[in-house]
């Protein structure tokens, strides 16, 4: 019993570390090609190496990894449940209850390397 716990301890490591390096891409391995950055894109810092992206990579998965079971463990399911009692207590008022739902289900779900080094905005809950 306790070696299955432990697994799937160590899988969702796993999971979140992969989601982690998959959202940093593989731009630090590919030589770059002098183009126009797309429009909107922050460009990125002048210190911008292999070294510090992994570590951007790694920090945004475990970052992921406490933040994302918080989402969505406790802050939507929380806030679905405020939304179902405000509906209740109203009288049928929509308004609110959607502006709780929205409040606790919105806004960033993954930690992003971007986010990590600054370059994103971390949006909360009830970001709009």
């Amino acid at each position: 019993m306790r070696y299955r716990g432990m697994l799937r301890v160590v899988m969702a490591g796993v999971l979140a570390f992969a989601v982690g390096v998959a959202a940093a891409g593989t731009a630090w391995a590919q030589q770059t090609v002098a183009s126009a950055p797309p429009p909107g894109a922050t460009p990125p810092p002048a210190s911008d190496s292999p070294g510090l992206t992994a570590m951007a990579a790694l920090a945004g998965a475990i970052g992921s990894f406490f933040y994302i079971p918080f989402k969505v463990g406790a802050m939507c399911p929380g806030m679905a449940l405020a939304s179902g009692a405000s509906l209740a207590v109203t009288g049928g008022n929509k308004d609110t209850a959607e502006y709780l739902l929205r409040a606790g289900c919105t806004g960033t779900y993954f930690i992003t390397p971007g986010m990590v080094r600054g370059q994103e905005e971390f949006q909360g809950s009830g970001a709009r």
